[in-house]
């Protein structure tokens, strides 16, 4: 089956925008074309590609097709620099755990940006579900937690990222005032990222022994104000030790779970192609990994 370029491109754009009328903007044409672009692919394919919603999101017969166009897209850019110039066609989608994202993937790759003239879209999820959006063809590449790569991915460990189980020593006063036991974990209030997070939930049963903890918690989204809201005593939770280990020294937090050390391993994924870009992006993770995580036991 011969597809056009064009038409695979134009999914793409679709689905990175979230709708038709974004993607149009983006590939400079009309909305109408847009829509003629994705109906003549479906009907190609034989298949509809994208559920219409907001945001529209790709069927499942959409994402090997995806994969490709972001593949054949990042060749292209290879093979033709001057591709580069703008920001649809020189964008590269990664997709990272918040946490690593607020630590040290920027500083890692700041001397790779300044040698390449790429865009970069970060896409944050846990790192429990990163993978997901890179076997969806989503992404070119993501850090998570699961060591067994994607079906036709490759994966390179990184290291590990250390976490403390933290509270502002007033909070710490108040609800544990004789530690971290079932009873205080049940009524405590607790910080949790979001629904994905499981982070702290494993913490405690590994603590604690419970097969299935239950606590009051806040969801707090957002990486600097998850440590804001920590340090104001909305609740206990689970930080990076490279983002609150100034924070322990200085007294204004402590460590709940002294006892228990808690590291998650991280990996990064990418596709297996003969790429320089990819390579030398993969390079530029793993010296920072190197510097700044553990390495993975």
């Amino acid at each position: 089956m011969k597809i056009e370029f064009a038409l695979l491109e134009c999914l793409e754009a679709v689905v990175t925008e979230g709708s038709f009328e974004k993607a149009a903007t983006m590939l400079s044409i009309t909305q109408s074309a847009v829509s003629q672009r994705i109906r003549q692919l479906e009907q190609q394919i034989g298949l509809p590609l994208l559920f219409r919603v907001r945001p529209v999101r790709p069927t499942p017969a959409a994402q090997p097709l995806l994969r490709f166009a972001r593949q054949t897209r990042l060749l292209a850019m290879e093979a033709f620099p001057e591709a580069l110039q703008t920001v649809s066609r020189g964008q590269l989608r990664l997709a990272v755990n918040a946490d690593s994202l607020g630590t040290w993937v920027l500083p890692a790759l700041a001397p790779w940006m300044r040698e390449h003239a790429v865009m970069l879209e970060f896409v944050v999820d846990d790192q429990t579900q990163t993978p997901i959006w890179l076997r969806n063809g989503e992404v070119i590449g993501c850090i998570g937690s699961v060591s067994a790569p994607a079906t036709g991915c490759c994966v390179v460990p990184l290291g590990e990222m250390p976490y403390v189980c933290v509270a502002s020593p007033e909070f710490a006063r108040c609800h544990f005032p004789n530690g971290l036991d079932r009873a205080a974990a049940s009524r405590a209030p607790a910080l949790v990222f979001n629904r994905r997070d499981a982070l702290l939930a494993e913490h405690l049963r590994r603590c604690l022994d419970i097969d299935e903890p239950r606590f009051p918690h806040h969801f707090v989204p957002a990486f600097e104000a998850y440590l804001q809201a920590t340090l104001l005593g909305y609740g206990y939770g689970m930080l990076p030790l490279a983002q609150c280990g100034n924070e322990l020294a200085a007294g204004s937090l402590i460590d709940v779970t002294p006892d228990v050390a808690v590291a998650i391993p991280l990996y990064w994924h990418c596709w297996p192609l003969d790429s320089a870009l990819i390579g030398s992006l993969t390079r530029a993770l793993v010296a920072g990994a190197t510097a700044a995580l553990r390495p993975i036991e």
